[in-house]
């Protein structure tokens, strides 16, 4: 007895200083044992829950259940091991996990079946430094290998044009005229495409205060607002949106972004209509804003729809594909989620939930 007592107090002290949350079940699936970083994680005090079923965590506590449906799906398939990366919306925002479950041995002197254990890491920050380091790498060499023969090149063009454009006849004067406009035009396009690929590998720190988005989008809206496009915009704006915590000038930025794109893709429809609509709404005992911009163009492909937002994935014959890229990126920032679904009538949706500031759950609450 004394050796069991030691051993329990032992196992107490390592699940007590484990970074990773750590749970086990019984054969019933009722919740046995959790340690603290299972509840920090989860966002859950789960020791009032021992001896319960999954199920009544998953209701008392929404935000955790696809948390529960996943772990649920393993166990009635009777997996003796499995390993699941799954992300959903939390109180904090987005949340990624690695999951990681295993059957537990039978006990030794009864026999019988020893149940389930199921260890889980939080590793948003880590998936999302793993992937802003990568592409970061990737947008530096690119804008290093594409800026350096740039000036060189327009250089040579304004020279020759400048050297023997009022040497030639009409017509090859016209050619040279032409020519080297293009290509100083076209480099002029390479810069902004390098400018592109520094401002996805150099994002500055976000500067984040409570933000009021429907003025935000009204105020950007405005500067599309004018003979200059063909497109009508409508708005639909829940007056009742709390306030989100965001940074002013990136959530500008990414707007731009949503907006031309969408531009660009209803280019030559003369009832071209881009619809945005704000709403606060509540999904999993969270607390969200969700933004929609949908348009009536040719939609998203399907092959390309899985990933949109990836660096360097367009649609377009001209461009950098990181517009998308950086969006999202700004969204993750802000701990939030977007993706992007094709409408049942035609055109696509850009779908975008944000957190809503710390003080206003607490008041919504």
């Amino acid at each position: 007895q004394q050796q069991l007592a030691e051993q329990h107090a032992y196992l107490e002290v390592v699940l007590r200083h484990l970074s990773s949350g750590v749970i086990t079940l019984d054969t019933r699936h009722h919740l046995h044992t959790s340690n603290a970083a299972a509840g920090q994680i989860l966002g859950i005090n789960l020791d009032s829950y021992e001896g319960f079923a999954l199920n009544k965590l998953a209701h008392e506590h929404p935000q955790v259940l696809l948390f529960i449906d996943m772990i649920n799906a393993h166990l009635d398939n009777q997996d003796a091991e499995w390993r699941e990366e799954m992300t959903f919306f939390n109180t904090t925002g987005r949340q990624v996990l690695l999951c990681r479950g295993s059957r537990l041995p039978a006990v030794e002197e009864s026999g019988e079946p020893g149940g389930y254990i199921i260890v889980f890491d939080d590793i948003t920050n880590l998936v999302q430094a793993q992937r802003n380091a990568a592409w970061g790498e990737v947008a530096r060499r690119l804008a290093h290998e594409i800026k350096n023969p740039l000036t060189p090149i327009q250089l040579s063009a304004e020279r020759l044009r400048h050297k023997y454009l009022h040497k030639m006849n009409p017509e090859d004067a016209e050619l040279l005229d032409r020519s080297t406009h293009t290509i100083v035009q076209q480099v002029e396009t390479l810069k902004e495409m390098v400018k592109a690929f520094s401002d996805y590998a150099r994002m500055p720190t976000l500067e984040l205060r409570p933000t009021d988005l429907n003025s935000v989008i009204d105020e950007v809206l405005d500067l599309y607002r004018n003979e200059a496009t063909s497109c009508r915009f409508d708005v639909d704006f829940d007056a009742s949106t709390p306030m989100i915590e965001a940074d002013d000038g990136r959530l500008r930025q990414l707007l731009h972004n949503l907006i031309k794109n969408s531009l660009e893709a209803m280019a030559g429809r003369k009832d071209a209509r881009l619809r945005i609509t704000t709403r606060c709404m509540e999904k999993e005992a969270c607390r969200f804003v969700e933004l929609r911009l949908s348009d009536n163009g040719p939609g998203i492909p399907e092959a390309v729809l899985i990933q949109l937002f990836e660096p360097y994935v367009t649609t377009k014959p001209k461009g950098s594909g990181l517009g998308l890229a950086i969006v999202k990126k700004i969204i993750e920032e802000h701990g939030g989620m977007i993706w992007a679904e094709n409408n049942d009538t035609g055109g696509a949706t850009i779908v975008i939930r944000l957190p809503v500031t710390k003080q206003d759950q607490d008041v919504l609450t």
